[in-house]
């Protein structure tokens, strides 16, 4: 393990690139969430998977030719087994958000960096120091004030589904494995290309299963369709560009902004109600990920 002997200031600029990536897509992925809840009370979810795969595949298929870039790239194993994986950690959120209290579920998908920082100490040698290692911690913690899930709060501790809870945390683990693969993959893949490659195996895979369910949309819901699938192409571009640039562990730390806003849309869009201690939690949450997307000190890494 050493330094990298890499320009501070150029090494600090393509961190803040990244940073800057990373939060664009917590804001995209907050946006395309609520159009998600807008459209799911009558549109069944493998559809709105399906047409917003559809969608991405296009947008990225259309990138991808105007910048001249070749479109199935070298390592077309490891891309089409990151399409494949972050497909299964979808359908474990969903599956858990389905079947458990809704705060049980995000908090438990939110262990994912715990993950990745261990799968990336292991794979890519990207271990954080102890500093970066508590504000991850407490954005964690600013995550369970915010959602305050049932089985920690009270209510629910007794009835949760552990079917459920094992595929909650079976979606948490692949999350991370996505994660460590999008950061493995940036020395030979476009980012572009990782999201074609991701989109075009949730199609694949989704279209058996939105065909048994399929309802045929209004005008509107195929507006807020379209509009999901622009979002995740956004969504999936930025996120994948700011793996490029930021190590993994704190990465993915910076997706808690997610929570935050979500938090946020529910109070604007769905007129939801937040107490004392959901505010307390937003404010650990938000010192913490500033503190993560503003620390630019140069980080060790492999030689």
């Amino acid at each position: 393990m050493g330094v990298v002997e890499i320009p501070q200031d150029a090494d600090a600029a393509a961190t803040q690139r990244g940073v800057i990536h990373l939060v664009t897509a917590a804001i995209l992925f907050s946006g395309l969430s609520v159009l998600a809840k807008l459209v799911g009370a009558r549109v069944p979810l493998p559809q709105v998977i399906l047409v917003r795969s559809l969608v991405t595949v296009a947008f990225a298929r259309g990138t991808l030719a105007r910048g001249d870039i070749p479109v199935w790239g070298t390592r077309r194993a490891m891309l089409a087994l990151r399409g494949l994986f972050g497909f299964v950690a979808l359908v474990c959120y969903f599956y858990a958000l389905m079947h458990l209290p809704i705060a049980d579920a995000i908090v438990i998908h939110y262990i994912h960096p715990v993950f990745t920082l261990l799968l990336a100490t292991v794979v890519l040698g990207e271990a954080l120091d102890r500093r970066e290692t508590a504000f991850i911690v407490g954005c964690f913690v600013g995550v369970v004030l915010v959602t305050q899930p049932e089985s920690l709060f009270g209510a629910g501790a007794d009835s949760a589904d552990p079917f459920a809870l094992a595929i909650a945390v079976l979606g948490a683990v692949i999350s991370a494995g996505v994660y460590v693969m999008i950061r493995e993959l940036r020395s030979t893949e476009h980012p572009v290309r990782v999201v074609f490659y991701n989109a075009l195996v949730a199609a694949i895979l989704s279209a058996p299963w939105a065909a048994t369910t399929w309802v045929t949309p209004d005008a509107l819901e195929w507006t807020i369709l379209l509009a999901i699938g622009v979002c995740t192409f956004l969504h999936q571009q930025s996120m994948t560009v700011g793996l490029h640039l930021v190590r993994a562990g704190r990465a993915t730390a910076l997706g808690y902004v997610q929570v935050l806003l979500a938090m946020l849309a529910g109070i604007w869009w769905f007129q939801e109600e937040v107490d004392l201690v959901a505010w307390c939690g937003a404010a650990i949450l938000a010192v913490s990920a500033g503190w993560l997307a503003t620390d630019r000190r140069r980080i060790p890494s492999r030689a």
